[in-house]
């Protein structure tokens, strides 16, 4: 018996020893992502045909392509204001990506178009086909940014994200708690 475990710590020992290196690993600070904002206003008198073909196209192009990451804030006559919003919304903008500011009876409307661009860290490419002790000195992590950097709608949720409120953790630790008293045999 007293053999047996000696031989298993002689096993674990050997084992354990072979997981472990005594190269230091640099691992060098991560890239930041730069978040830029890109902001094109547009000033209408009236929304006629032509007005709304102009709404249209500003729209578009602030858009390029993207607009589920296109943001809008939108002051001027009420009227004219809810007419920029029926049509935004007719082109597939989500309502949460638009913002009315300072309404008023009669006059223009002021369009503004506001996307964010993440520009992601550029990483280094592995120049051999093996992996070896010096490619770990890669950044560790940089291709997860940088495809979190591209695929995200709005930028500015890497920063700060508005969307979820903070909580002190009391309804988190709930299921904690019910199985401490489970565990325990202390439930009621």
């Amino acid at each position: 018996m007293t053999l047996r475990i000696i031989v298993l710590q002689i096993a674990l020992t050997a084992s354990v020893s072979g997981c472990t290196s005594a190269t230091p690993i640099d691992v060098e600070p991560s890239a930041p992502i730069l978040i830029r904002q890109e902001t094109t206003v547009l000033t209408l008198e009236s929304l006629r045909a032509s007005g709304r073909q102009r709404l249209r196209v500003f729209l578009e192009r602030a858009s390029r392509g993207r607009r589920d990451a296109l943001h809008l804030l939108i002051s001027g006559s009420s009227q004219l204001s809810a007419e920029a919003v029926h049509q935004a919304r007719q082109m597939g903008l989500d309502a949460y990506s638009i913002h009315l500011l300072d309404q008023h009876d009669g006059g223009a409307v002021r369009i503004e178009a506001i996307v964010y661009h993440a520009r992601p860290p550029v990483c280094p490419s592995y120049s051999g086909a093996l992996l070896t002790e010096k490619s770990l000195h890669q950044p560790l992590g940089c291709s997860t940014r940088h495809n979190l950097a591209v695929m995200v709608n709005d930028p500015r949720d890497l920063l700060d994200n508005k969307a979820v409120e903070p909580s002190d953790g009391d309804r988190a630790a709930i299921p904690v708690a019910t199985y401490r008293t489970f565990a325990t045999g202390k439930g009621g």
